[in-house]
């Protein structure tokens, strides 16, 4: 009886040592479910600042080849003025041409009357669709602002929601621009500057001669050849920029009969027309506007001396843009709740089996493509040291 009561005793020390180790071990998983759990509502945070990033950034493009197309838009009205001014002239010229052949000169006076006709309400239709397109431009301008302003206020705000949804105790949180000094959105106003043509270097121009179709862009073509008798239509639109940035549509539109002989040919003006937005025509060079002046050199000149205004008013082209958008600027946030941290950003993508690109390259990050997507990363050490050293020192300041 007495050594059972002696080894009671002995074991008394050590169940109360696995009673306590119990406890520890079950209050040290109680925190490091509590971090897991912090952890998993920093990442949600995160993510959700990163997607808000990543939809204004395809925001931002999509209205800026928005207003592409609606530039697009400005040079086919130009075109199709031009080319029904040259078609009111052929068809003028038809009819007094087949005065004296009877049946065909009642049928080409009825055309050219019909033409004649269809001028004026064609004149107002294109410049009422130009003042709508110039709402459009003023709208999609204006949404591009109101973006800027108001997506990176949504991040704070979404990010509270978010941590509504979570059952964190007393949480503490922050959320900064990468490496983590500066809270956003202070650095992300400045990230998508407002350019315009008069300050890109060109590239709003470049893009935009390379978004051309193939009316505005070239229009050029025999209509009738036979023996020495051929009939040469040419036309295109053209875009000039002034030192300022300023743009103006210009298309032209020209019909010749060319008669050639053993040593020299014969060109007749048959149809011309020439109109304008912005900038009038002064002058041109042989490859303008579809080659017409070198294929119709005189009716083009007769052209460019009845332009046709509709509208005097040269605009830039304004849009937001940056042009430096090489992987490590890619835009980054880091939250900071409690004592954990998640990070995430964005990444520009075009899959190949999707989006196939003509010339099968591989596309460069850009703000004309919507293609951005949030993913989660990792911190850096250079982050992770940085942020222990400020919050360290925050917490020692406090004590």
């Amino acid at each position: 009886m007495r050594s059972r009561g002696f080894t009671s005793i002995w074991l008394l020390p050590i169940l109360a040592a696995l009673l306590v180790l119990t406890l520890a071990v079950m209050r040290g998983s109680q925190n490091i479910r509590s971090v897991w759990y912090q952890q998993n509502v920093a990442d949600n945070m995160a993510s959700s600042a990163a997607t808000l990033l990543a939809r204004e950034l395809n925001l931002l493009a999509l209205i800026n080849r928005a207003l592409l197309a609606n530039e697009l838009t400005l040079a086919q009205l130009a075109g199709l003025y031009s080319w029904f001014q040259m078609m009111r002239d052929v068809v003028d010229r038809n009819a007094a041409v087949s005065t004296w052949i009877p049946y065909l000169n009642s049928v080409t006076r009825q055309i050219a009357v019909a033409v004649g006709h269809a001028e004026r309400p064609l004149t107002a239709i294109i410049r009422s669709t130009l003042y709508f397109q110039h709402l459009i431009t003023t709208a999609l301008r204006a949404t591009q602002w109101f973006a800027r302003l108001t997506f990176s206020l949504e991040i704070p705000r979404t990010l509270a929601e978010v941590l509504a949804h979570h059952d964190v105790e007393q949480p503490s949180w922050q959320v900064l621009h990468a490496p983590g000094l500066i809270q956003l959105p202070w650095l992300w106003w400045s990230y998508v500057p407002a350019q315009h043509s008069g300050n890109d270097s060109g590239l709003a121009h470049r893009l935009m001669l390379a978004s051309m179709d193939g009316f505005t862009r070239e229009r050029s073509y025999k209509w009738f050849s036979a023996l020495q008798v051929s009939v040469k239509k040419a036309g295109a639109a053209r875009l000039q920029s002034d030192t300022r940035g300023h743009w103006s549509w210009q298309s032209m539109d020209t019909v010749a009969i060319h008669i050639t002989g053993l040593l020299d040919s014969e060109e007749i003006p048959w149809g011309d027309g020439l109109s304008y937005l912005g900038h009038k025509v002064s002058q041109y060079g042989p490859n303008d506007f579809g080659n017409s002046p070198t294929i119709n050199p005189r009716t083009s000149a007769w052209a460019q001396a009845m332009q046709h205004s509709l509208t005097d008013t040269a605009r830039r082209f304004n849009y937001f843009n940056r042009r430096d958008l090489e992987p490590d600027d890619w835009p980054q946030v880091i939250v900071v709740l409690n004592d954990v941290t998640a990070k995430a950003g964005v990444f520009f993508s075009r899959p190949q089996s999707l989006f196939p690109r003509i010339d099968a390259a591989s596309e460069q990050a850009n703000l004309f493509n919507s293609l951005w997507q949030p993913q989660l990363l990792s911190l850096t050490l250079a982050e992770k040291g940085l942020l222990a050293s400020l919050y360290s020192g925050g917490q020692e300041n406090e004590n």
